[in-house]
């Protein structure tokens, strides 16, 4: 059946054909079969196909051309944005650990300062033991293990098979640089609590004298003239992950260097007794006058002891009066800088002169009872600011200011 509908198309579209060819007189007939005829078809359709075909990619090779080139710059583009990506990722990081590694050496060097008020503050106020522990627990590394961090956290973070994109890695680096700060600002938060409640404790001890840690500033000397050196800038606390996790730096270093310019204040505040031996014979308020029998002022402590006992300075200074005074009789006034000053008077004998430096506990003279008094004693005066204060609670503040500057052991050897 299927035989048959071919044969029929095949004579309807293929039929043999004859053709006369004619030569010197000769006629020949040439037969061109069905199946030649579709061979000879089947040949030009080829051809005319090719042709087609070859002609369209001709015609169509430049947008070809132009859709790779299109190609290659989308991906060059985007390798461009990948490397820019990541140099920025670097700069980033590199920044940050940066300023975390200033903070960590800022850190390290408020926790080797010597701070002999910590336990006495705990002492007095009841303080938590953690106080010192929790510094030292938190502390994330030295100096030298903080070195180079940017480069460790990058080689750790390349070799990570579990964070294999550039964002994860991203993510990665910045989450451990987070971290680090949290652990540092904790730190820097329990150091700042500490030179808080130093403060606190300074003031506390100065309470009793009507003083506090800003007369104390006020009063501070002048850096001195002779100095000079290399300016190297002191170290600021910019932001790390926000514009305010500096704060806690700030303040403490704010803190720290007010506690320094105070207790170095303090290295001026008379901490000794005039005298070894004595008994307190007048205090310093209204008192009935010795020789008029009436009620006046008396603005220094009679501390009464034997003839010839030795009166100390109270605090290094500077001999600024030695000599006889009207009523002080024989007398040394001595300048302990700061705004302090101190007056020792009756004395018997001199044992310094003008512009002599003395130190704290050296002899300045023999106690005495010339000038205005009835017996041997030492008249003593505790001057801050120009103005003349009670010498009883300096002597009973003494011993915490002794504490706060780190010397009370020299004084029990």
């Amino acid at each position: 059946m299927y035989l048959a509908r071919f044969q029929a198309w095949r004579a309807a579209y293929f039929p043999e054909r004859q053709l006369f060819l004619r030569s010197q007189g000769r006629v020949r007939f040439l037969t061109i079969h069905s199946y030649t005829q579709m061979a000879i078809s089947a040949a030009l359709l080829g051809a005319v196909s090719w042709g087609a075909v070859t002609s369209y990619a001709y015609l169509t090779r430049d947008k070809v051309l132009e859709n790779k080139n299109k190609t290659i710059s989308t991906m060059s583009s985007q390798y461009k944005t990948l490397s820019n990506d990541f140099s920025a990722l670097e700069a980033e990081v590199e920044r940050r650990a940066i300023l975390l590694e200033e903070r960590q050496r800022f850190l390290e060097e408020m926790l080797e300062v010597d701070q002999p008020v910590v336990e006495t503050v705990a002492d007095e106020q009841e303080a938590t033991p953690s106080s010192e522990a929790e510094p030292s627990a938190t502390t994330t590394a030295a100096p030298e293990q903080q070195s180079s961090l940017f480069n460790r956290l990058f080689a750790e973070s390349s070799a990570n098979a579990a964070a294999p994109s550039h964002s994860d890695r991203r993510g990665h680096l910045l989450e451990r640089l987070r971290l680090l700060e949290a652990r540092q600002r904790d730190v820097a938060d329990t150091l700042l609590q500490d030179a808080t409640r130093r403060i606190e404790f300074v003031d506390q001890t100065l309470a009793v004298t009507d003083l506090s840690s800003a007369d104390l500033l006020s009063k501070s000397s002048p850096a001195a003239a002779a100095v000079g050196g290399p300016y190297v800038p002191d170290i600021t606390f910019d932001g790390v992950f926000d514009v305010e996790d500096g704060q806690t730096f700030s303040s403490l270093k704010e803190t720290e260097n007010r506690l320094k310019m105070v207790t170095n204040a303090l290295d001026s505040y008379p901490v000794g007794k005039p005298a070894e031996k004595y008994y307190i014979s007048s205090r310093f308020g209204r008192r009935q006058d010795p020789f008029k029998k009436t009620w006046a002022r008396h603005y220094g402590l009679d501390m009464a002891g034997w003839p010839g006992t030795a009166i100390t300075a109270t605090a290094p200074g500077t001999v600024i009066y030695a000599g006889w005074y009207g009523p002080y009789g024989n007398m040394v006034e001595i300048d302990h800088g700061n705004g302090f000053r101190t007056r020792y008077g009756h004395m018997r004998k001199l044992r310094v002169k003008k512009n002599e430096q003395v130190d704290l506990g050296q002899q300045v003279g023999d106690m005495g009872k010339t000038g205005r008094a009835t017996d041997t004693h030492v008249h003593y005066e505790v001057w801050f600011d120009d103005k003349v204060r009670d010498p009883m609670p300096f002597i009973k503040a003494a011993e915490n200011v002794l504490k706060i500057q780190g010397r009370h052991e020299e004084t029990n050897e």
